[in-house]
């Protein structure tokens, strides 16, 4: 790779080499695009030039994107026209960077959108061009530049940044003869040609990205921009297979068993090299048995430090002859590259991983004082450790993986590796909180129990390494670069188990559970005096009862259980020492808002009326009816969950105009309310320091009513003289309700008085409103028309109409800035909330919707909306940089008028309208169960919490109907 202009030599060599081969493959919503080698150098030249015009002169060039097709090429641009470039994230603190490094330029590339604001740091570009739908727009950051960091070497390089896993983030800047080693045996050991796809997959800040970018250009092959989805980088037909892939442990392990067995390693896999680098590898067991026997794919380990960008050292795994992870050499050093175990003590054979260099010389550039050949590294500390036996180097950690736990040293590599020896488990973690002394392990697999990972561990490690808690998760953490992340594992830990504990939320949760074990509906004061075999305990329901809140409040469960079986203490006696041991006060009262939800977190098992499907999992769902109402007549709106301070209560009208309102842990009936006219708005309901636990719900005379959850008694009925069938919201001591007449009332909600008519517009209202920030309503018609009313100001601050209905509830999103829009027509709008500025449109859904958006952040800046649509199919759609694109649809029986929710982290709730209830594997739309109700449905299902309860409300043809609560779980 000599080149007196750097990468840009590199890429015109090639070019002229391989002009119609074919540079990038872009994957585009079940389309492969395809661009050459001579179509990428004439947007390289075309950028050089907007470059030259900048003077750039010898400065740092920065690229703000993600991986697009022309990355390539606006990286030999920055070589032409400068020395040094380097890549930023749009997630990072772009304003932070700058002050750190100077820059005489920044490019930023993103999707083209004319609706979209292009400043970057209160500046707009001083050039714009387009290529291939990306706008590319260039900033002189001459300004900024002054305040910069000026040791970088004038040399033609590329500045990385540490991802922090391991210490405080550097920036390190790699001089391309650096890297030049790492490409020139890579592509030999890989047997590189120009034949290869090369999954560029890294992202663009983590410095293995450019062993992806240099190994496709220098050899002429292609780089694939695909999603992380099996079956797009391995098609059945083979023409656009991935045969080079790259990438992190943690990023590989979180594909399933059936898809690593299935598609990327079975027989025929068209994958030739499979890299695993940037962090331990832990899943050895997996790997050999998920690999098709005759699956040619060669698997490497890499080894390395961005300090010396970007690796050291690289092994071809036998996965014949290595038995378990601590087996799993560091290999070979590669070129220009020396590697030392340094014995830290009596153990000459283990010790410190230091690596040396004479000619790779990355320069620390936030190194605070030095000159540059002080900061240059010729040797590092890596921070791990290393054994040698005969000859071979094997990996044993870092130096915090030892830790002093009760006097004994406890290695939590050792436990991770021991883990990983059981076949059922995907990908593990053991941390280490020294405050608390807490040994924690987090784990991700489909069918294993903590309980039996626990037992597991007990059978293989002696009793100092047994992990304090073993938690079970779906997928573990990992950080920008796509590494496992203990930071956040750590603080999920410390904010899930050591957030201290009032005594009445250990009161809350203590009858909440106890509810569910007895199947009783009481409050604490009916039970406070007895003791606990007196309301119906037992010996076992003790056991089970603790060990279920061993989950959320081990300490206090550890105190109760001998005191609820030895039948002398009352209840209250035992909270009183359990008060005392932990340390507990009683919460103070603050002034605090209730809303009604239908927020979701797991579910449990169950085994009947279960219709499998052909292609479902190992673990399939079941479906079990728990309790049941008649209500008269159709049932039209959507259940309400509300927790109260001990009870959760469901409820729901019906068009009989009956409000049932049932203990949703018990099934208990709390009591019915009878209005005379129908309903179908779904009940808001609502609590705050003054107002107990009341719900609020109009009716189609235009009745509202108020009414107390706990005695099922009316608190208030007005009637405003037009239809409602949107369910209202309340904002600071006002309950705001819309009405098909297009007006919004406020209404008192201690007395029921109307405060003011506000006129929206000459349509009906028929979609849920929603609050935004405690001050903005948002609301659509079904006349098109969206908007957005201050309840301070008490103005309209904006309205847009829509070419069709709005039938969907509005849905807001990011922390309540922005409010998404579906209207009948199949088209879905964000808008700003404040403003009502347009963000994005998207136009995918291929019928009419009528069901509202379910929305979760899946990471910073990435969003997914999942919604049913009138031609029978759910869709899920990813919002990337306020970009949307199709995640994938799922083929249901009818049309879907009901909003989707989540099970838990994993999978999706459909229902659609012949009645059939969908599980939707959240990650890829892939169906893995259904259960058949006896009759349609129009209402959204609602679940609740750890007890696992979606309720499904039905309208039937025949009364009366019945309204069923279902229990679900994994099997």
């Amino acid at each position: 790779m000599k080149a007196k202009r750097g990468y840009y030599d590199v890429f015109v060599r090639s070019c002229a080499r391989y002009p119609s081969n074919i540079a990038v493959r872009l994957y585009n919503n079940g389309v492969y695009l395809h661009y050459t080698y001579s179509e990428l150098y004439g947007i390289c030249e075309y950028i050089s030039q907007n470059l030259q015009q900048l003077k750039c002169n010898k400065g740092v060039i920065g690229v703000l994107s993600q991986r697009n097709i022309i990355i390539p090429c606006v990286l030999a641009a920055t070589h032409k026209c400068s020395t040094t470039f380097m890549f930023l994230d749009p997630s990072q603190d772009i304003e932070d960077i700058v002050k750190t490094i100077k820059f005489n330029v920044i490019i930023t590339i993103d999707e083209a959108d004319p609706d979209t604001t292009s400043e970057l740091l209160n500046k707009k570009p001083d050039k714009s061009v387009t290529f291939f739908n990306l706008m590319v727009n260039f900033y002189n950051m001459v300004q900024y530049a002054r305040h910069g960091n000026n040791i970088h070497a004038i040399e033609h390089s590329y500045i990385a940044m540490t991802s922090g896993s391991t210490g405080e983030p550097k920036h390190i800047q790699v001089p391309i003869q650096c890297l030049q080693p790492n490409i020139d045996d890579l592509t030999k050991m890989f047997d590189i040609s120009h034949k290869d796809i090369i999954y560029f997959s890294t992202p663009l800040t983590f410095d293995p990205s450019m062993i992806e970018i240099l190994l496709a250009c220098i050899n002429g092959a292609s780089l694939l921009i695909a999603p992380e989805k099996a079956e797009i980088l391995f098609p059945e037909n083979g023409e656009n297979c991935v045969t080079c892939w790259q990438t992190t442990p943690s990023k590989f392990f979180q594909y399933t068993n059936v898809d690593i067995k299935n598609k990327i390693l079975n027989a025929n896999s068209m994958l030739r090299i499979l890299a695993l680098g940037g962090e331990p590898l832990n899943g050895l067991k997996r790997l050999k048995q998920l690999k098709d026997c005759n699956n040619k794919t060669r698997i490497f380990t890499l080894y390395g430090v961005t300090e010396m960008s970007c690796w050291a050292c690289a092994a071809e795994l036998d996965l014949n002859h290595i038995l378990t992870d601590r087996e799993i050499p560091l290999g070979e050093c590669l070129s220009e590259t020396q590697l030392v175990v340094q014995p830290v003590d009596q153990n000459k054979n283990t010790g410190k991983i230091i690596l040396g260099n004479k000619t790779r010389k990355c320069i620390i550039l936030n190194k605070r004082n030095g000159s540059e050949e002080e900061n240059s590294l010729k040797f590092i500390d890596t921070g791990d450790y290393g054994e040698t036996k005969n000859g071979i180097t094997y990996y044993r950690g870092r130096k915090d993986d030892t830790i002093k736990r009760f006097g004994h040293k406890v290695n939590l590599q050792l436990i991770e590796t021991t883990i990983m020896q059981c076949p059922r488990v995907k990908t593990c973690s053991c941390i280490w909180l020294p405050k608390p002394m807490l040994l924690v392990v987090y784990y991700s697999s489909e069918t294993l129990s903590s309980q039996e990972l626990s037992d597991f561990l007990k059978c293989k490690l002696d009793d100092k390494h047994w992990p304090d808690k073993v938690i079970r998760a779906d997928t573990l953490p990992t950080n920008s670069h796509g590494k496992l992340s203990k930071r956040i594992l750590t603080q999920m830990c410390e904010k899930n188990l050591l957030t201290p504990k009032s005594s009445d939320t250990l009161r809350e949760s203590f009858l909440l559970e106890l509810k569910f074990l007895l199947h009783r509906n009481f409050k604490y004061e009916d039970i406070k005096d007895k003791d606990f075999f007196s309301i119906g305990g037992t010996s076992f329901l003790a056991i089970a009862l603790c060990n279920k809140l061993s989950l959320t409040h081990p300490q206090f469960a550890n105190i109760i259980l001998s005191h609820l079986i030895s039948q002398k203490d009352t209840i209250e006696e035992i909270f009183r020492v359990a008060q005392k041991e932990l340390g507990v006060e009683e919460k103070k009262t603050k002034k605090r808002i209730r809303r009604s939800s239908s927020n979701s977190v797991s579910f449990v098992s169950t085994s009947k009326s279960y219709k499998k499907r052909s292609d479902s999992p190992i673990n399939p769902v079941d479906f079990a009816v728990i309790w049941s109402y008649d209500t008269g007549k159709c049932v039209d709106a959507s259940p309400t969950l509300f927790k109260t301070k001990l009870n959760v209560y469901v409820t729901v009208g019906s068009h009989s105009g009956k409000i049932l309102v049932v203990d949703a842990i018990t099934g208990i009936l709390q009591g019915v309310i009878k209005l005379k006219s129908r309903i179908e708005a779904s009940v808001l309901c609502y609590e705050d320091e003054n107002i107990p636990a009341c719900g609020m719900v109009g009716t189609y005379d235009g009745t509202v009513a108020c009414f107390a959850l706990e005695s099922c008694e009316e608190i208030w009925k007005i009637n405003v003289g037009a239809m409602i069938k949107s369910k209202g919201v309340c904002c600071k001591g006002l309950f705001y309700v819309a009405s098909y007449d297009g007006n919004i009332r406020s209404i008192d909600i201690t007395t029921g008085e109307i405060k003011q008519s506000i006129y929206i517009c000459d349509q009906a209202i028929s979609a849920d409103l929603v609050l935004a920030k405690n001050q903005y309503i948002l609301l659509g018609t079904l006349g098109g028309a969206c908007a957005c009313f201050h309840t301070e100001t008490k103005t309209i601050l904006w309205r847009c109409t829509l070419s069709s209905p709005v039938f969907a509830n509005p849905v807001v999103y990011d922390t309540e800035k922005y409010v998404v829009f579906a209207e009948v027509n199949g088209e879905i709008h964000c808008r700003t909330v404040e403003k009502g500025i347009k963000i994005w449109k998207y136009q995918g859904a291929k019928g009419n919707i009528f069901s509202s958006l379910y929305m979760k952040e899946i990471e910073k800046l990435k969003w997914q909306f999942v919604f049913g649509c009138h031609d029978s199919k759910v869709y899920s759609v990813y919002i990337k940089n306020f970009q949307p694109s199709l995640h994938w649809k799922a083929q249901l029986t009818s049309p879907v008028y009901a909003t989707p929710c989540h099970l838990n982290y994993k999978y999706l709730l459909a229902v659609s309208n012949n009645g059939t209830i969908f599980i939707i594997e959240e990650g890829n739309g892939n169906i893995i169960g259904e259960y058949q109700l006896p009759n349609e449905v129009f209402s959204s299902p609602a679940v609740y919490g750890s007890f696992g309860y979606p309720l499904f409300y039905r309208r039937t043809a025949n009364d009366p109907k019945t309204n069923p609560c279902y229990e679900n779980g994994m099997k």
